[in-house]
């Protein structure tokens, strides 16, 4: 048996956003926890990848031509991607739970992308340029 969106929760279940429905208690529940978790890996990935490049005495100022400004592009990607991340694993701030669903699903999903492809395109240009 299914659970309508606008139904009431089981007897027991945890409920944590009032007014909102089951699913959308649920999802929130989720994307908070799993957009706190891949904020967490995004900052320890880019941490020990640019530790890395500059522990072995590489800086950005040494690529040349178009890999300069590919890095730095890649670079804010990165930044504005690991922002989403972390936004949709923090507090809900609106009295509209299903809108706050809505917002955190997109950023979760965008920032997943956003940050994947700024380190795709920052490392393209270390290894290339």
């Amino acid at each position: 048996m299914t659970m309508q969106h606008d139904e009431a929760p089981a007897a027991g279940a945890r409920r944590e956003f009032p007014g909102a429905s089951a699913a959308d208690d649920a999802l929130l529940r989720h994307i908070m926890t799993t957009g706190g978790l891949w904020s967490a890996a995004a900052a320890i990935s880019a941490t020990i990848g640019l530790t890395g490049l500059l522990v072995s005495g590489w800086r950005p100022h040494q690529l040349e031509g178009v890999a300069d400004p590919a890095w730095w592009a890649g670079a804010v990607l990165a930044v504005v991607g690991a922002l989403a991340l972390a936004w949709a694993g923090g507090p809900v701030v609106t009295d509209d739970p299903a809108a706050a669903a809505r917002r955190k699903s997109v950023s979760v999903r965008a920032g997943l992308v956003v940050f994947v492809a700024g380190m795709a395109v920052a490392a393209l240009a270390v290894l290339l340029g």
